[in-house]
């Protein structure tokens, strides 16, 4: 028995192993059309002619059917055994989608290639909603709970760090090749890194596969589950409202970044990607650390400290153009984009019933897109009415509403106390005591 035992756990630790080294391999291929192709979306829009109001809805109409697709996509996935070949398929609907984005330019209608973008973004989604649902829960039958910080911290890192590299190598691209031909051959390798990375994707190792779920939920069941969960309901409530604030936050100034850049300070495509190059290189750097953070003070820490860094942003990117401060403020918000970023996906594992993971990932995957569709119009309309900085500004405010927010449940006593027991010198040196005890590095 204790024979049988342990080459079980054997065999676990290999697939484990197998399982992290492939989707790393599968992430970093897939970042490369991330990297490339999504800080120059808005971009792409202006060179079209897009509007300010189309540039808003760049962002705002894939978040609506977000909205209206994860419960579908939801029972989809719980429906449709697999896991794994429903992340296979619809990746590669959606990066076929990437090429029809390269002709959009020939289009013999000026005046609607913008809208047609707008409208290949918003066909892209439904493949991409039904992936993430899968996606994620899959993550989270794959690797234990007790090892996702340090996993996700690593795997976060190597992919993005092949994304911000292409997205400095497609600043270059655009610059040096001609409109529209540099459009072309950006979305073209997207989509061939694209359809390498899903080569990786299938050798993943599922694990036990799920019997289908025969029982039928309403679309109002499937809202109040996460809420209503008698052991995590009350944290995954504060959780999803403070995360939609600071996603309604974040949602007003993504439209506005890209106006301020081009419209207002007239930044060159190069010197729009060394801001993100600025942003993702201390990301990278800064993933292994609030792993290990993360892993020894609580996600909950992770996730206050970086949402603490995110309320001011906005108002302080809108106080001076220089691109010397501006790179300096990517810079500084990197380091706090990989702890918001990894704690967002732990507690919403944390957060969620095992039993029912599809679901509640879906539930709060609407709640974070709902923010997308009424953040860029608020933000078209703030920016045309008031002002770039008008618009950073409410940013700002909303961000520090949902900061509040998870203060408040948590207790400011509290928070305070458990900043201090992870920040004070005296808990650091105790952890280096400890780590040398055991012979940990």
């Amino acid at each position: 028995m204790a024979d049988n035992a342990g080459g079980k756990a054997s065999e676990r630790r290999q697939t484990i192993r197998w399982n992290f080294r492939t989707s790393n391999i599968d992430a970093m291929l897939s970042n490369v059309a991330v990297g490339m192709v999504t800080p120059f979306i808005p971009v792409f829009a202006i060179a079209l002619g897009g509007s300010n109001t189309e540039v808003g809805l760049i962002t705002a109409v894939p978040a609506f059917i977000n909205m209206l697709m994860y419960l579908p996509a939801a029972s989809f996935v719980e429906r449709g055994g697999s896991r794994l070949k429903i992340t296979v398929r619809t990746l590669f609907v959606a990066r076929l989608l990437y090429l029809a984005m390269g002709v959009v330019p020939f289009l013999p209608w000026p005046q609607y290639r913008a809208a047609m973008l707008i409208g290949i973004l918003g066909v892209q989604t439904i493949p991409n909603v039904i992936m993430a649902v899968a996606w994620t829960a899959l993550l989270g039958d794959m690797f234990p709970q007790e090892e996702r910080a340090h996993l996700f911290a690593m795997r976060n890192m190597y992919s993005a760090f092949v994304a911000l590299i292409s997205s400095l190598a497609a600043g270059v691209l655009l610059d040096r090749i001609t409109y529209p031909a540099n459009y072309i051959t950006l979305f073209s390798i997207s989509f061939v890194t694209g359809m390498v990375a899903l080569r990786y994707c299938a050798k993943l190792i599922e694990g036990p596969s799920r019997p289908k779920l025969t029982c039928h939920r309403s679309l109002g069941e499937r809202l109040r589950q996460p809420f209503a969960d008698p052991v995590r309901g009350r944290k995954f409530r504060v959780f999803a409202i403070s995360a939609a604030l600071l996603h309604l936050g974040i949602n007003i100034a993504v439209p506005a970044y890209s106006i301020y850049h081009v419209r207002s300070l007239h930044l060159s495509n190069s010197v729009i990607g060394t801001l993100s190059l600025a942003a993702g290189l201390t990301t990278v750097l800064a993933y292994p650390l609030w792993g290990r953070v993360s892993r020894r003070a609580g996600h909950s820490v992770v996730y206050l400290l970086s949402i603490l860094a995110y309320a001011p942003f906005p108002a302080l990117y809108g106080m001076h153009g220089s691109v010397t401060y501006l790179l300096a403020l990517q810079a500084a918000i990197g380091f706090f984009n990989a702890g918001f970023a990894l704690t967002i996906l732990n507690l919403t594992l944390q957060h969620v019933n095992p039993e029912d993971r599809a679901n509640g990932i879906a539930v709060f995957n609407m709640v974070i897109n709902a923010t997308g569709v009424l953040g860029p119009p608020l933000a078209a309309f703030v920016v045309s009415r008031y002002g770039v900085t008008s618009a950073f500004a409410l940013s700002t405010i909303v961000r520090a509403a949902g900061c509040i927010v998870y203060i408040s449940a948590s207790g400011i006593g509290d928070t305070l106390a458990q900043l201090h027991k992870t920040l004070s010198p005296s808990a650091l040196r105790r952890r280096r005591l400890n780590r040398k005890t055991k012979g940990v590095l």
